[in-house]
Order: C-alpha cells, then sequence, then structure tokens
C-alpha cells in the first residue's frame, strides 16, 4: 500500500510498498482510507519540532473510511461500514476515562504522532489499523460527506470546546484569534449563540472565510480597536486564542473584559511564558485550556451536520491525491490553504 511517512524535518516521502497493517488484537479494525485531512498538529513532526518523534511514523489523525476487518471483539461495527476516527484513543477503563475525560486518559495515543505519545500509526494510507475500535471509531449517518465527517475527528470538536469552555453565553462578544481550521470550526458554533464574533487573523483570505461564516473581521493591529467599538471600550466576554502563538496569547489578556475569560485551544508548549499574574488578578480573568474531545461529542456533532445546522466540509480549499502529500504539505505549511485533504 502507499503511506506518507515523516523521515525528518521537512522531509516527507509517499512510501509506495509499505506494509498493510494487520489485526494486533481482537479489539482492532482494519479501515480503508477515503479522506485524510492535514492538521496544524501534523507540522510539528514535519517541523522536527516534536520530541522523539520516529523517523518513518505515518502520520494523520484525522481521517474517514470504510472498515475493510474487524476482530472478533468488536461488537458495533462491521465491514462495509463508513467510519470516522477519534483523533485521540483511550482505554475507556481508567480513572480520567471513567469520569469522562477521555482526552487525559492515562494510556492515550494520537493517531500519526509518537515521542509524546507510544507510536501510533495516522491515516494517511490507503489503510490504517484503529486500536480499540469500538471506541476510536463511529459510524457516518447515511447523508453526511466524507468532506463532512472528517471535521468530526478534532477540528469540530475542538472548536466546540473552546466555545464550551469559555463559557460563551447568548450575547457575548466573542473575539477569536487565529482563522485556521480550529478558530474557524470555533467561529462557526460561537455564532450560534453569541451576539457578535470578531475575527482576528493577519492573513486576508482567513479573515474573508471568517465573514462568510458571519464574523466580523480585523487584523491583529486593529484588533484593538475593532473590539472597543463593539464594546464601547469594555473589553471581550470571551476570548478564544486558536493560534498558538505568543503575541496571540499576549493579546487575549489584553482584549478580555473585566471577569472576562480567555479560552486557549492553540497548542502552546512554551515552559517559561510570562504569565501577568498582574493583570489577571486585577482583571479577574479566567484563563482555560482545552482540547477537542470527538469521544464525547462526536454523535451530536454528526447529528447537527446531518441536520444541515453544520457544514464544515465547505472549508476544505484544496483536495489532493496520497502520491500529491509533500505538495499538499508545503502548500498548508505556506497559509495558502485554509483545510487540505488527502483523498487515497
Amino acid at each position: 500500500m502507499r503511506a506518507v511517512r515523516i523521515l525528518g524535518p521537512e522531509q516527507l516521502v509517499v512510501d509506495a510498498d509499505a506494509p498493510e497493517p494487520e489485526l494486533q488484537s481482537s479489539t482492532d479494525a482494519i479501515v480503508e482510507v477515503t479522506k485524510s485531512a492535514i492538521c496544524g498538529a501534523d507540522l510539528f513532526p514535519y517541523h522536527g519540532h516534536t520530541p522523539g518523534f520516529e523517523s518513518g511514523t505515518i502520520p494523520g489523525h484525522e481521517w474517514t473510511g470504510v472498515v475493510r476487518e474487524v476482530g472478533k471483539e468488536v461488537r458495533n461495527l462491521s465491514p462495509g461500514q463508513r467510519v470516522v476516527n477519534a483523533s485521540m484513543i483511550s482505554d475507556g477503563s481508567c480513572t480520567h476515562c471513567r469520569a469522562s475525560r477521555p482526552m487525559q486518559c492515562e494510556n492515550r495515543a494520537l493517531f500519526g504522532y509518537s515521542g509524546v505519545y507510544e507510536r501510533l500509526e495516522g491515516g494517511q494510507a490507503d489503510l490504517v489499523r484503529a486500536p480499540g475500535a469500538d471506541r476510536s471509531l463511529w459510524p457516518i449517518p447515511d447523508g453526511v460527506s466524507d468532506d463532512d465527517a472528517v471535521f468530526v475527528a478534532d477540528m469540530l470538536p475542538t472548536g466546540l470546546s473552546a466555545v464550551r469552555r469559555g463559557g460563551v453565553s447568548i450575547g457575548d462578544v466573542v473575539v477569536v484569534l487565529g482563522c485556521g481550521t480550529v478558530g474557524l470550526m470555533a467561529i462557526m458554533l460561537a455564532g450560534r449563540i453569541a451576539g457578535t464574533v470578531i475575527a482576528v487573523d493577519s492573513i486576508e483570505d482567513r479573515r474573508k472565510l471568517a465573514a462568510d461564516l458571519g464574523a466580523t473581521t480585523a487584523s491583529p493591529e486593529s484588533a484593538a480597536d475593532a473590539v472597543a467599538q463593539a464594546t464601547g471600550g469594555l473589553g471581550a466576554d470571551v476570548v478564544i486564542e486558536a493560534a498558538g502563538a505568543v503575541p496571540a496569547l499576549d493579546s487575549a489578556f489584553a482584549l478580555a473584559r473585566g471577569r472576562g475569560t480567555v479560552c486557549v485551544v492553540g497548542a502552546h508548549f512554551e515552559p517559561d511564558y510570562e504569565l501577568d499574574a498582574g493583570r489577571m488578578f486585577e482583571g479577574e480573568l479566567t484563563l482555560r485550556f482545552a482540547m477537542g474531545d470527538p469521544l464525547n461529542d462526536r454523535e451530536m456533532l454528526l447529528s447537527m451536520i446531518a441536520a444541515g445546522k453544520l457544514s464544515p466540509g465547505r472549508l476544505i480549499s484544496h483536495e489532493f491525491s496520497l502520491d500529491e502529500a509533500p505538495k499538499a504539505y508545503e502548500l498548508f505549511d505556506r497559509r495558502e490553504a485554509s483545510k487540505v485533504v488527502l483523498a487515497p
């Protein structure tokens, strides 16, 4: 089969003779991939920024496919079913899982990653093995396209976590810093509740996408004025930091009103970030970090898509064949694409 492999920083190849995955446990499934998205998190190992990442790992933690084979203990899936994965696998039995915190599972692993988690080959390949298939996979309802469903693996639940953990309420002024895919998902969902959503990004094309979702847009340089105008100088009720950049995190605290909330869903790994405790205390600010929770939210989100209430697939800007993966990564890395999917 074919599989994308990351060999080192900016060294990405398509292995045309990769061995097909096999069932390793009676709870596994083998899935034939139909769509596999490239995520901003894939760029960390692509640039060599993931500690301990093993050369040759197959990336891809957002994918859809058709079940080809299941282990004898798989109860809820059968060959021929269309499925979407949960980006993170979890055992379902540890203390965190029993308390509905699967993203904090003691034995978690992320499809397409190694080093920071135990190596688990991802879905940027013709075939992928899904451990604990009854938990890690979910059937796609009839009428829901793969283009829409692939967002349920990670991006759409992450946008939902940003809105939920940010405590967005009816009529709020919400600022979303960063209009990559997660930011756009947060805008799509926050717009169903908030009074005003202000989307901030330095790239004009991303701001246009945010505007199409109903947001007011601003560049980073004009964000403070836009928030002041929308709130009479008070500041935003909720600021969602979806850029994963230190300047955006700094701005988030400045844009929040007194007793406002800053919710961070952009990936941050800085061990020495200087939090302005004075600003936090004086403003009585709440700071929260969040990751998506596809295990708990996928059924609801797929139902909303099936009912026509959400259409995340329209944000896909480019589709490439698996053989074109190196080109697709380069385009996505240059921020010339809002969302890229590979179609084996």
